[in-house]
């Protein structure tokens, strides 16, 4: 029975070992040479859906879209000023949708609108460097589908940011690694380029508009729902991540927490919907272990703390009056282990391996980041611990709508401008 034991312990702590050491190889080769497209700023419109936000940060984030030389669209989603002042002050046309669709009716409504080759998807509160939108079109290789930007969290001095931070730096060695085989998991919904041709049928749709979850409406997933779109079209998704913007972090450490519940949800539902066959197909063995390492390892990690209970337990078994008895006595006393054979070197393997794995993570994560590196590894530690707990909360929680970043009014059967209305599809 305790070799069963130590088996199941084993196996379950070799998961995360593997996945940090895998992503971590990956994601230090050099990526495979390319050669840029050349994208005029007219073939590209930029498209910026805004809902409520704090005027400053709009306005700072839309000078950064007009620096580009592209045109754009803003779509008040019920707003209306000062933004479309704000808009038309930079040139850019504003589409106003007189009652709250959510970020989904505000993207088809404006995608509807558009009419180049290229639309550029930018959250309300990015902020662009110059080039941006130019420099992503460039990765518009035969086949690519959308090209996401590298995440940057604005260094505000708290511990929020910091805590964003270390989040998008281990995203990125993930994707890293994902880009040295292939398409990447999900591109990131606060700036991505998309061929308009091929996601304008697609976010008009009852597919994109109608998520259900249960048989309830849902707000979540606009952007990994675009993203398996792509991916099941037979189209690549990419990175540019020699094309870095900047995203405005939670004030406090409550409002990241909220946020990362928010997309805990959102993870454990395409989770779902890719083991239930509803999610990209015949990606490859590389990209099916990514999706369940990535959105799995919180129940892989839960499962490895549970299982190590039997072993805790066995641990304080009498000893045998050796000298093996007495040496495993003294790591117990000084370390903590086991005290039987079996026992120690079980544990002793898994927090050797699980400490190697995690220190050549944690460098190739900090090789990426600009913000202190002591300050930013001191806050993701915390970032880690609140992460697990949103993930086990989101777990159990998934089919609530969220009080941020949704309405009640987030409805298909509202009208929008310049898309067909459709029948819904049945609740999936």
């Amino acid at each position: 029975m305790h070799q069963i034991v130590y088996l199941v312990i084993g196996a379950l702590g070799a998961v995360p070992v593997a996945y940090l050491l895998v992503n971590a190889y990956l994601a230090r080769k050099h990526p495979t040479p390319r050669t840029p497209t050349e994208v005029s700023p007219s073939d590209i419109t930029i498209l910026v859906p805004v809902h409520e936000q704090q005027p400053e940060l709009f306005r700072e984030s839309l000078a950064s879209v007009a620096r580009q030389g592209c045109a754009f669209v803003v779509v008040g989603d019920e707003s209306l000023e000062p933004y479309r002042s704000m808009t038309e002050a930079r040139g850019g046309r504003f589409l106003h949708l007189p009652e709250h669709v959510g970020k989904k009716g505000a993207i088809a409504a404006g995608v509807s609108s558009v009419h180049t080759p290229y639309v550029l998807l930018v959250d309300s509160d990015t902020i662009l460097p110059a080039g941006t939108a130019v420099g992503m079109a460039s990765y518009f290789a035969p086949g690519v589908g959308g090209v996401g930007a590298n995440l940057s969290v604005r260094d505000t001095g708290r511990p929020a940011a910091y805590c964003g931070e270390f989040v998008e730096r281990a995203r990125e060695v993930v994707l890293r690694a994902m880009s040295s085989r292939g398409s990447v998991l999900y591109l990131d919904g606060a700036c991505t380029m998309y061929r308009t041709e091929v996601i304008r049928p697609f976010v008009g749709s009852p597919s994109f508009q109608d998520l259900r979850v249960l048989g309830r409406p849902s707000p979540l997933g606009d952007d990994w729902l675009l993203t398996d779109h792509l991916l099941r079209e037979g189209l690549s998704t990419v990175k540019a991540y020699d094309v870095r913007v900047v995203t405005q972090p939670k004030e406090t450490l409550s409002e990241f927490v909220r946020q990362n519940v928010r997309w805990s949800r959102s993870n454990w539902i395409r989770l779902g919907r890719f083991l239930s066959g509803r999610g990209p197909r015949n990606r490859g063995a590389f990209f099916t272990f990514e999706v369940l390492g990535t959105y799995a390892l919180p129940l892989i990690a839960l499962a490895t703390l549970l299982s190590r209970v039997p072993l805790w337990v066995h641990s304080f078994d009498r000893l045998t009056p050796t000298l093996d008895g007495a040496f495993l006595l003294l790591l117990h006393a000084v370390v903590g282990l086991p005290r039987t054979m079996t026992g120690a070197l079980t544990r002793l393997g898994l927090t050797v391996a699980g400490a190697f794995a995690t220190g050549v993570y944690l460098g190739t994560l900090l090789r990426t980041s600009r913000h202190p590196k002591i300050r930013m590894l001191a806050y993701g530690s915390l970032g880690i611990v609140l992460l697990f707990g949103t993930a086990l909360y989101g777990l159990l929680t998934f089919w609530k709508r969220p009080p941020w970043g949704g309405t009640t009014k987030n409805r298909t059967d509202l009208p929008l401008p310049g898309v067909p209305r459709t029948e819904a599809e049945s609740p999936s």
